[in-house]
């Protein structure tokens, strides 16, 4: 059996809203600040791999836009995780990863927003890389973080919330991790015990994507999905085979794996191939103005009979 991997450190600080500015995040990155930040989702190989299944369903003019838009020799994989490697050099870019939405809540409403969460944000930097007149700077980066954010609006714990910043402060022993918490088995425990790795943790996410019932996870929006996430949450709390609540303390292994393993892979699953969906749209290219047909009488329809011209002017013959 392969080695586990050093844990990362995915706990994150849910700081109330922020005003943003996007010129100065911007600036923050293209001066060259470059220092890599805490992790704010999923773990490296959630992202990449769900990145993986978006990127296959592309289509070429989309890919083409992708490859103008990211710098030489970044892949769009490669852009999953970018967000979260710079999320120390934009100020307040943290409340972008999330919402929190009372695990008592039946749906997410506006109001768990304010305006500062993965839904607005997601629609906003969604709206700037549609824009082909906006600079190539801005649409980079809205790329960057259109790919990152989907997913993290698939992670059931960056929206379903205990009031306890989305179960980052649920102190839990995972198999053999004596120190970690409820928020990071879900950003990479889980994904951690059952898949050796991104390759295989991307082939089980295809196989997935390729089910028949996947066509029907285009439909809806991002408020569709957070509500989405929500449900599994309210999952996520559960000891299984029980209603009880985890707390602080507990220990949790196989029967917890068994129960949300399959769900973390799922939600993967469809945010690699909604995120196709997003990008395909987005930077799909411009129609050309259509050049009205010429007039064809309809079967059965008589040909328009020429108006006489006007005494005294003689007509073409």
């Amino acid at each position: 059996m392969m080695g586990r991997p050093p844990r990362r450190d995915v706990t994150f600080a849910r700081r109330a809203t922020s005003a943003w500015a996007f010129g100065a995040a911007l600036a923050a990155v293209t001066i060259g600040l470059a220092a890599p930040g805490p992790a704010l989702g999923w773990g490296r190989n959630a992202h990449r791999a769900a990145t993986r299944v978006a990127e296959s369903r592309l289509t070429p003019e989309a890919r083409a836009a992708v490859r103008e838009l990211l710098e030489p020799g970044e892949s769009l994989v490669d852009a999953s995780t970018w967000a979260d490697e710079n999320s120390r050099n934009i100020p307040g870019s943290a409340n972008w990863h999330f919402v929190n939405v009372p695990i008592a809540s039946p749906r997410y409403t506006p109001a768990d927003c304010r305006g500062n969460c993965v839904v607005s944000r997601l629609e906003e930097f969604r709206r700037i890389l549609a824009d082909r007149n906006a600079p190539r700077a801005r649409r980079q980066m809205a790329l960057r973080y259109v790919v990152h954010l989907v997913e993290d609006a698939h992670q059931p714990l960056h929206v379903g919330d205990r009031r306890d910043r989305g179960g980052n402060n649920v102190q839990l022993t995972f198999f053999r991790d004596d120190f970690t918490n409820l928020h990071q088995v879900w950003d990479s425990g889980l994904l951690r015990e059952g898949y050796r790795g991104e390759r295989a943790l991307a082939d089980a996410l295809f196989d997935l994507a390729r089910l028949p019932a996947a066509r029907d996870w285009t439909k809806g929006g991002v408020e569709d999905w957070v509500n989405e996430s929500l449900e599994a949450a309210r999952q996520a709390y559960k000891v299984p085979g029980s209603g009880e609540t985890l707390r602080s303390g507990m220990r949790i292994g196989r029967e917890y794996e068994e129960a949300n393993l399959p769900v973390a892979t799922r939600r993967l699953a469809q945010a690699g191939v909604r995120l196709s969906e997003i990008l395909n749209e987005a930077l799909m290219p411009p129609r050309k103005n259509a050049v009205p047909a010429p007039h064809f009488p309809r079967p059965g329809q008589s040909r328009p009979v020429p108006t006489p011209p006007p005494a005294g002017i003689r007509g073409n013959g």
